[in-house]
């Protein structure tokens, strides 16, 4: 299809594929989730402390970049292929390098490591947030409408749960060769080198699909009334922001799902390792949640019809948190904790692709209420949960361990008791608490609909209309 003719509705290969690039990034990603603070102090041999302290500073910065992306992108000129389809492919291409100095220890100096290794985390972060940020906000340009959002939403999450499913094969089992092959010091790097790769032609595939649906750079600037709309300053995305509070309580609500993705996965191995004494286990628990979440995303496009996104996310949050708390309550039965956890990822799919339709939902509120088409930004701020998350992950998961008194000089068969029980915590009792917070905000503070959605969409394109009839008549 040749670049300047519009596309709308969505075509078979965006209903079936868009998130296969979701699932390379989402790979990519794992390798930080899983590993990172096991590599800092089983691989790199850092102490508990520093591991904790980079991680701390690096998720703080990370909260604080966050947002810059999309402000950027909404800010500043629309490049060749479109304001948001052209990140999809401008840097993605450098970050494999960064990712490969996050999980490299360059010099035996202990101080010389954590500078490089920060200075890659730092980078490689910042810079994959500009095509994470592009590629969500094209779900508000390519739907148009709430139920398309939420099939799109649904069919990223999919594939993004998928990644689950193929981490069983590109994960400990892809490790384990990388260590045969090159030694532990080298293999976490080129595992993360070469899902990074994956990660740009994941992207590009989404540049593809997406083609014919976004105004090319030209295009946009061509016409005065999109390009006023567009273009968004400083003050357009502060307003953005705070007169937006459907957005500022999503977000909330959506710190309680990264939550229970990171910790979960964080805490997983050190479960295995130390509870259950049996890490082969891992494997079996990896492929099984990948069908879950898998399921419970596709699952989503239809529940999300009937319950609307905001109904699908309540219910899932507190199904999650149930099971979790079950879990916790027989800890020492790994195959039970295993069927827990399996279960809420089930729901955890449905939860990430309607939190997705949400945000452009509120992205659709912003433009009804603000007249400037904020989209980029407010689909960047959708990062900040995440980083928050993040960041508290590192905080918590190493006071979890430190408080059950961790050592890796520890045998797993020697962990005491209240070192089991401190892992325990941090894989289920904490991620089951803000789960049922993150339920509560969306019942008191989210108050868009489905039925408003639309008509605030209605009323945004009949403006529009109105614009480009008036310019015509005065031309």
């Amino acid at each position: 299809m040749s670049e300047g003719k519009k596309r709308s509705g969505l075509t078979r290969e965006i209903r079936c594929f868009y998130g296969v690039g979701d699932m390379c990034y989402t790979l990519m990603t794992y390798v930080y989730s899983y590993y990172q603070i096991y590599y800092l102090t089983n691989v790199a041999r850092l102490s508990l402390g520093t591991a904790s302290f980079v991680m701390t500073v690096c998720s703080t910065v990370d909260v604080a970049t966050a947002m810059v992306a999309g402000g950027i992108i909404n800010s500043t000129r629309p490049m060749k292929w479109g304001r948001y389809r052209s990140w999809l492919i401008r840097i993605t291409w450098i970050i494999p390098v960064f990712y490969f100095f996050m999980y490299f220890r360059v010099s035996t100096n202990d101080t010389i490591t954590v500078v490089c290794l920060m200075a890659a985390m730092i980078i490689g972060r910042f810079l994959h947030d500009f095509p994470y940020c592009a590629n969500a906000s094209l779900i508000g340009v390519v739907a148009r409408t709430p139920d398309d959002r939420i099939v799109m939403a649904s069919s990223r999450a999919t594939w993004n749960n998928a990644a689950k499913f193929a981490w069983s094969f590109m994960g400990a089992p892809f490790l384990a060769v990388l260590t045969a092959l090159f030694s532990e010091r080298y293999a976490y790097a080129i595992l993360a080198f070469l899902l990074a790769c994956l990660m740009v032609v994941g992207f590009w595939i989404h540049f593809k699909m997406t083609e014919g649906y976004e105004d090319t750079g030209a295009q946009e600037l061509a016409s005065e009334a999109k390009a006023k709309r567009a273009k968004t300053g400083l003050a357009d995305l502060v307003r953005a922001l705070f007169e937006n509070p459907p957005l500022l309580a999503l977000m909330i609500a959506d710190l309680a799902k990264w939550l229970f993705n990171f910790m979960v996965a964080s805490a997983v191995v050190y479960y295995f390792t130390y509870v259950a004494l049996n890490q082969e286990l891992q494997g079996v628990y990896t492929l099984i949640i990948a069908f879950m979440g898998t399921i419970g995303a596709f699952a989503s496009r239809y529940i999300g019809r009937k319950l609307s996104g905001r109904g699908t996310m309540i219910v899932s949050y507190i199904i999650m948190g149930l099971c979790l708390l079950a879990g916790r309550a027989f800890y020492e039965n790994a195959w039970f904790v295993i069927a827990m956890l399996s279960a809420a990822q089930l729901f955890y799919g449905c939860v990430y692709s309607c939190s997705t339709a949400l945000y452009a939902d509120t992205a659709v509120y912003s433009e009804w209420k603000t007249g400037k088409n904020a989209g980029g930004w407010i689909m960047g701020l959708s990062i900040i949960p995440l980083n928050i998350a993040s960041m508290l992950k590192g905080i918590i998961l190493p006071a979890a361990l430190a408080i059950g008194g961790f050592s890796a000089a520890v045998a797993a068969e020697d962990a005491s008791a209240v070192m089991r029980r401190g892992i325990a915590d941090a894989l289920l009792t904490i991620p089951a608490v803000m789960l049922f917070v993150g339920a509560a905000v969306l019942v008191f503070l989210y108050h868009l609909t489905r039925d408003k959605v639309t008509q605030m969409q209605r009323e945004i394109d009949e403006r529009e209309l109105a614009e480009i009839e008036e310019r015509a008549a005065q031309a």
